[in-house]
């Protein structure tokens, strides 16, 4: 099993660490489990004052990786036409995290209500349940 982290959780861990509601990401951390994706690293970047940003850098480094390319940022547009044509408005970094899960074959696990959406659409997103 594989486990693509959403930014939720990251946060969730990196302010409570190995306790609390993301205690789970420790254990997967231990047994290798957990990859990343860009939107999620930008995410965590983009939120952490300047001189955390190279002590995540870091330990992102050291994480598998789920790409995006060319192809997977095709199917990131037909995920978002698809929920606006249901009437629904889901942020790109979102819909990016759900094709790059995907793709890396992993599980999504995030507290954030808009993948409900996008699993929605996408039937093939596995959602991580601890």
């Amino acid at each position: 099993m594989t486990v693509v982290a959403d930014t939720s959780v990251w946060i969730t861990f990196l302010r409570t660490g190995a306790r609390g509601d993301a205690a789970r990401l420790d254990a997967l951390l231990s047994q290798q489990a957990v990859v990343v994706c860009g939107p999620v690293l930008a995410e965590i970047l983009a939120g952490a004052g300047s001189q955390d940003r190279v002590r995540l850098q870091l330990l992102f480094a050291g994480l598998p990786w789920a790409d995006i390319d060319r192809t997977a940022w095709g199917r990131v547009g037909d995920v978002a036409a698809e929920l606006r044509e249901r009437g629904e408005t889901v942020p790109l970094t979102d819909i990016a995290i759900a094709v790059a899960t995907e793709g890396a074959d992993a599980q999504l696990w995030s507290w954030d209500g808009d993948f409900d959406r996008v699993a929605g659409v996408m039937p093939s997103l596995r959602r991580f349940r601890p």
